[in-house]
């Protein structure tokens, strides 16, 4: 056997990957469409395959498999070349290609002149603080359409991988896009408008913390998406969110779906302050208790004489109704006895 397929066999040669796989598609992925990819890759060499050879990936249910590959298609990781063959696509040459499309206008002129320099100073500091030194040309993408398209000052770009960052979705592609538009929308675009925003991330990371050390729970991109709703929506601050987690002590377990549904009980009924809340929860406590007592009573326990169908100061009549009446008082006691009457009779 030749060295080079002994090494094979050994595991202990080595794969490529695209860094633009880990920074821009991986975040996007489920784990087994992250598991096929790198399976495919290494066992064939980045080459074409069918259908047939991802069903030999036996680490995958045969059943998840085509989920697998729909996402890789999707997300523009493979390209399917016929019904059963699935051909990879060159991501860093893709990459490259766009970045430089969208430098350029139709006429392949440079869309940025004079603020060049500065946009790269901005772009160094943004992948060097929140990619490591390693920022997917996407996001590239990203700084060039909040400076150029929509206006926004370099703070507010900045601000902007900030909060990414915080919602834990700096590396997802296409809600930082939707976050973008979202501030665009809203009105984010100077360093002016900001306040707001600082405001809104300081409650909402007072919330988080709160969350965090009532739950006693891993905190994922779901609860801080919760939080952001929180804090915008309903105007909540620690101290609210504090107390609707104690209101729902009562639970075995307490889940932050079930503190959103307190918070939004209370500004359904006219936006809560903590001292509202306290005195709209004690009201509906006094009414649960009156329910509670009321319902006692179908069960015979604890009626009032009202609920048991006896007046007070009414007595029943002594007189026999009509049916009562029409039957002889000595046939009726007769009958009492008739099977007596028989016995005498023979």
């Amino acid at each position: 056997m030749a060295e080079a397929e002994l090494y094979s066999e050994l595991l202990i040669s080595d794969t490529l990957i695209p860094d633009i796989f880990i920074a821009r598609y991986m975040p996007q992925l489920g784990k087994d469409a992250v598991s096929l990819y790198l399976w495919t890759r290494m066992a064939y060499k980045g080459g074409s395959f069918t259908l047939k050879d991802a069903l030999a990936y036996s680490a995958i249910p045969e059943a998840d498999i085509n989920t697998a590959l729909a996402e890789l298609v999707t997300c523009g990781i493979l390209v399917r070349s016929s019904k059963d063959r699935f051909d990879p696509v060159d991501l860093k040459k893709l990459e490259v290609d766009e970045y430089l499309q969208a430098k350029t206008d139709h006429d392949g002129v440079p869309v940025m002149k004079s603020e060049e320099k500065e946009r790269n100073v901005l772009a160094t500091s943004i992948q060097k603080t929140f990619y490591q030194g390693h920022m997917a040309y996407t996001f590239y993408r990203l700084i060039d359409k909040c400076l150029y398209e929509y206006h926004f000052d370099n703070q507010v770009v900045y601000a902007l991988f900030e909060e990414g960052k915080e919602l834990r979705v700096h590396y997802i592609v296409p809600k930082m896009y939707e976050l973008a538009k979202k501030w665009y929308e809203k009105g984010y675009v100077t360093t002016a408008a900001l306040t707001d925003y600082y405001e809104l991330r300081g409650r909402r990371t007072d919330i988080a913390k709160v969350t965090g050390r009532l739950l006693r729970k891993h905190l994922t991109e779901l609860d801080y998406e919760r939080f952001n709703r929180w804090a915008e929506v309903y105007g909540a601050d620690a101290e609210l969110v504090e107390y609707a987690i104690r209101v729902n002590e009562w639970r075995d377990s307490i889940r932050t779906v079930d503190v959103e549904n307190k918070l939004k009980e209370w500004f359904d009924a006219g936006g809560m302050t903590i001292d509202k809340a306290a005195v709209y929860e004690a009201e509906r406590h006094k009414e649960n208790k009156v329910k509670a007592s009321r319902g006692k009573g179908r069960t015979n326990v604890r009626r009032s004489g009202k609920e048991a169908g006896i007046t007070v100061g009414e007595t029943k009549s002594a007189e026999p109704s009509e049916e009562e009446s029409s039957v002889p008082i000595h046939d009726s006691i007769l009958d009492m006895f008739s099977g007596d009457d028989d016995e005498d009779d023979n």
